[in-house]
């Protein structure tokens, strides 16, 4: 059942592919949709037999053009816009590796009426984000571009898709600007693909997609391809492969379709193709290798097997009949998944394992199975990976397992139905361009649910093993990443997946059944002993006798959606900033289970139901989340209420979590990304403990009793607060928390000595502090690091330090990469910290060329001086307020929101005001306001330079 299980059950990637204001001109004269006969079906359910989704309308302009158009009122008064042209890397020849994605490049540096460079302005006066809002991507067989855009009235719509139109007919490929762009392309690759991960990609498309187009093919190009992408050979690939009749324009949104249908009418439907159309590729046939191993040595690689059965993918259309081998499929996959986690979890010669399958359209389809082997246990790992798919193979699948998994595909399915009245535009687009990508249809949850329903009790051992058996008949194909040489190379490895494949099956225990009552009932219900409103933000506070405080907030805009948070003890504040952490060991907190029950009885218990549970830690307190609905909120709320009372701190949890640290470690050093992300925290924190990277050797010493000594006081006073949000009654929302946290015992909340909130920012440093890693030589990570302070201090600070950090982004982004092609996302951050009151960064930073790091560093040091010399001006103020103002009006009507700001301290009037102010506060920021935090924190030189260095060839 391919349209339900792509969206509801996880797959495994089988490769990692790189995938002034203008005016707008006097209206076209419409064109009409090419006449279709009366019964004629939509282009897009043309050879299916699924009904027809007429929430859709779709129709063909004469001159090729495909659009689909739907009316969505979520988020109210906006737009989501993709564009989408056939033609990835699949259409290039050997000598234009590269050319679609450098082409998806030029297509934002301007077009026959918009300059270069306005383009991005005209998104941000429309509230578009460029990045978020407005983006694209380039794949093995497509370029999208998608926006959306806050705005749905008629001026903001066609001043938006005149210029997507004359992105993709008629964009500039000035010479100056390919130099540019070049280096733009250049160092995205760069950052993308380290010398580690281009090894992988290489040999992984060497022993998958042999036989196929893919096989060659290079999204992000090669140095010899790139360099000679001159302007004129760029554009006769756009030429060749832009084209209305390979073109999709799917708009969804607040607005009558009919009007979004003569929109695109209007600015698409003169659009005409240069030339003769070309011929499609022959993007051939998978066949087999000529070596069935692949072994992948570095010592920044991960420990990783993978067995990958490949066939060819079907690109006949969806029909009734593959949704139920679809389905049957999916749920045999699933079944496999869960018997490798199980396996790891009780203790197998790996530490993770489990099975996906992927269908790429124009490549193949593709069966794996991966694990992560313990050290220097790769052909146990092996042996035992072969033990359970002879099982598999010997023995049909039991009953219950089936049901487990189908009961999660029900789960999710009904939620789909129940909340799609609520559905967000953007993901209405989404599906519809991934619908037309892959060659097939798109359906109402509701159907979908029905259907699969109907199905159902075609899910028998029978059917379901015999998917199975398909899915692994014939010879895998085996990579092996390794950190260490293997001995004898891959012959040794070829000879140990030989005999792992004589293995016998392994026994399959039955396992026991397992409920939430396991964890036992919870004792007499609380009492309400204080109840409040923050009527204008419609949050509701309540707190029972013991101590528990409860918020809820009504939500109408995501239908039959619930989330709940519960707060437990003080979170980084919590811990000593002179004494190192053991905060990395986080997510052995949820793998260990619950009370009497361990992570697979956990699941077995909550088959079937829309229930959740995460771990996060914070500065103010340790969190246990989960979404559900209505229906299950008091399932939701005992089996988060357990989680904090009842932590198992199990061994075997936290050895998995440890040994996969420890033995990736070096995997750490791959990149500069990754170097700075684990080791510069502690330094611009200043040195603060809690915010240390343990070394490879501490963290391998940490037994699991250090594991529970270290967290189990942290939450022992059991939850503080509570958070429910969503599509909720409020009264029995709160009623259900009565029953659930209301009747927990709890203890009083330690405070914190005044040390642990002394947190300040770094002192200036008299020299750059420098780490190393290990990937290419010749990219360097630098970030220059200004000390500010807490955010609520001062509100109106908080807010005009934002701005600033957004339009110092725009003029790094607009000189250093627009004007010099220097780099390719440098980035601005302004993080201020609500708990700790005096600490808060103002960070700039970017990985480049290691010759490019002091242009960059006067670039960031000029406009930082500039802006608190001069300030913004009115255009770049308005361009930075509009999409954050528009950013956090949309954000607002979200559970998500309210979910994370809900958590702050509602007895502290500077922070209501803040929930109050997201949008008008924003709205008020004047020039001179930025222009005065520029100058008071920005003006000196930053405290903090760090450099992330390729290591020194020895």
């Amino acid at each position: 059942m391919k349209l339900a299980v792509k969206r509801l059950l996880p797959t495994v990637a089988i490769l990692a592919l790189i995938a002034p204001a203008f005016a707008e001109p006097a209206s076209k004269n419409p064109i009409a949709a090419a006449p279709q006969p009366a019964a004629a079906l939509p282009w897009l359910f043309q050879g299916s037999d699924l009904p027809v989704d007429s929430a859709w309308r779709f129709s063909v302009l004469p001159n090729g053009l495909h659009y689909a158009v739907r009316q969505n009122k979520y988020p109210a008064n906006s737009l989501a816009i993709r564009v989408r042209i056939d033609a990835g890397a699949l259409m290039e020849r050997d000598d234009e590796k590269g050319y679609a994605h450098f082409i998806e490049h030029m297509t934002f540096r301007g077009t026959k009426s918009v300059p270069d460079g306005e383009g991005i302005r005209v998104w941000q006066r429309l509230g578009a984000a460029f990045g978020t809002d407005t983006n694209a991507f380039t794949n093995l067989t497509q370029t999208l571009y998608q926006l959306d855009l806050p705005k749905s009235d008629p001026p903001s719509m066609d001043t938006a898709l005149h210029l997507l139109s004359e992105m993709v007919s008629s964009a500039n490929f000035d010479p100056k600007l390919v130099d540019i762009e070049r280096k733009v392309v250049t160092a995205e690759r760069a950052q993308r693909q380290t010398p580690l991960a281009k090894r992988i990609q290489d040999t992984s498309k060497a022993l998958i997609l042999t036989g196929t187009r893919a096989a060659t093919a290079d999204i992000a190009g090669t140095d010899e391809t790139l360099g000679a992408a001159s302007a004129d050979r760029l554009r006769a690939f756009y030429d060749r492969w832009y084209r209305p009749e390979r073109a999709t324009v799917i708009i969804v949104g607040d607005a009558d379709p009919a009007v979004l249908e003569e929109a695109i009418r209007r600015h698409f439907g003169d659009w005409t193709s240069r030339g003769a159309p070309p011929a499609e590729p022959d993007y051939g046939k998978p066949v087999a290798p000529k070596t069935m191993t692949a072994v992948v040595n570095d010592p920044q690689a991960p420990n990783q097997l993978t067995l990958t059965w490949v066939t060819q993918h079907d690109d006949r259309p969806d029909t009734l009949a593959g949704e139920t081998a679809d389905l049957n499929r999916a749920v045999a996959v699933q079944v496999l998944s869960r018997r490798f986690a199980r396996k790891a979890r009780d203790g197998a010669s790996f530490l993770g394992a489990g099975a996906g399958y992927s269908e790429q359209r124009h490549v193949e389809d593709a069966m794996l199975v991966g694990m992560a082997p313990k050290e220097g246990q790769w052909k146990q790992a092996m042996s035992e990976t072969y033990g359970i798919l002879a099982d598999a193979v010997a023995t049909l699948p039991s009953q219950d397992e089936i049901d487990q998994v189908a009961s999660s595909i029900e789960a999710g399915l009904q939620s789909g139905a129940a909340g799609a009245a609520t559905t967000q535009s953007s993901a209405y687009a989404n599906q519809l361009a991934n619908a037309v990508g892959n060659g097939e249809v798109v359906e109402e949850p509701a159907y979908l649910l029905d259907l699969f329903e109907k199905q159902r009790k075609g899910l028998t051992p029978e059917n379901v093993g015999a998917a199975m058996r398909t899915l692994i008949q014939g010879e895998a194909r085996a990579m092996l990443l390794s950190p260490t040489p293997i001995e004898g190379g891959n012959d040794a490895f070829a000879a140990a997946l030989t005999q792992a494949r004589a293995a016998k099956a392994e026994a399959r225990t039955e396992e026991k059944r397992a409920s939430l009552d396991d964890l036992g009932q919870p004792g007499a219900p609380g009492k309400i002993v204080w109840r409040s409103e923050i009527a204008d933000l419609g949050v509701t506070r309540v707190r029972f006798d013991n101590g528990v405080e409860v918020d809820l907030r009504r939500n109408n805009n995501e239908q039959a959606g619930i989330l709940v948070i519960a707060l437990a003890g003080n979170g980084m504040t919590a811990l000593d900033p002179k004494s190192p952490s053991l905060l990395w060991t986080a997510p052995a907190i949820v793998q260990g289970g619950v009370g009497p029950l361990d992570y697979g009885a956990l699941e077995r218990a909550t088959a079937g139901k829309r229930l959740g549970l995460t771990f996060g830690v914070g500065e103010r307190a340790f969190t246990w989340a989960g979404a559900t609905t209505a229906v299950q909120l008091v399932d939701q709320l005992r089996l988060i209420d357990a989680a904090i009372r009842e932590p198992r701190f199990d061994s075997k949890a936290f050895e998995r979590i440890r040994d996969g640290f420890v033995q990736n470690y070096d995997s750490l050093y791959a990149s500069p990304q990754s170097v700075f992300g684990a080791f510069a925290s502690q330094p611009m924190h200043n040195g603060d403990l809690r915010f240390a990277f343990p070394t490879r050797a501490e963290a391998k010493a940490t037994t699991a009793d250090a594991f529970r000594t270290f967290w189990q006081p942290l939450f022992a006073s059991g939850a503080r607060k509570v958070l429910i949000i969503g599509d909720i009654d409020t009264d029995a929302a709160i009623e259900a928390a009565r029953q659930t946290f209301g009747a927990a015992v709890t203890k009083p909340q330690p405070r914190e000595p005044a040390s642990h909130l002394a947190l300040k920012p770094p002192a200036p440093a008299a020299a750059p502090l420098v780490f190393t890693h290990r990937g290419d030589p010749n990219q360097t990570l630098t970030a220059s690091v200004w000390a500010t302070t807490g955010s609520l201090k001062d509100l109106k600070q908080l807010r005009a330090l934002n701005i600033a950090a957004q339009i110092m982004q725009t003029r790094l982004y607009d000189r250093f990469r627009e004007s010099e092609g220097g780099t390719y996302t440098p980035g601005v951050s302004n993080a201020q910290s609500e708990v700790f009151p005096n600490f808060g960064l103002f960070i700039a930073y970017s990985q480049l060329k290691a010759e490019r790091l002091s242009d960059f560093q006067k670039a960031t040091r000029e406009i930082a001086q500039d802006l608190a010399k001069t300030g913004p001006t009115a255009d770049e103020l308005a361009r930075a307020l509009t999409p954050i103002v528009s950013g956090n009006e949309q954000r607002r009507k979200l559970n998500g929101y309210w979910a994370q700001m809900l958590q702050g301290d509602l007895d502290d009037p500077r922070y209501v005001t803040l929930l109050r102010t997201g949008v008008t506060g924003y709205q008020e920021v004047t020039a001179d306001e930025v222009k005065a935090v520029a100058r008071k924190w920005l003006s000196k030189a930053p405290a903090l330079e760090i450099r992330v260095e390729g290591a020194k060839k020895q």
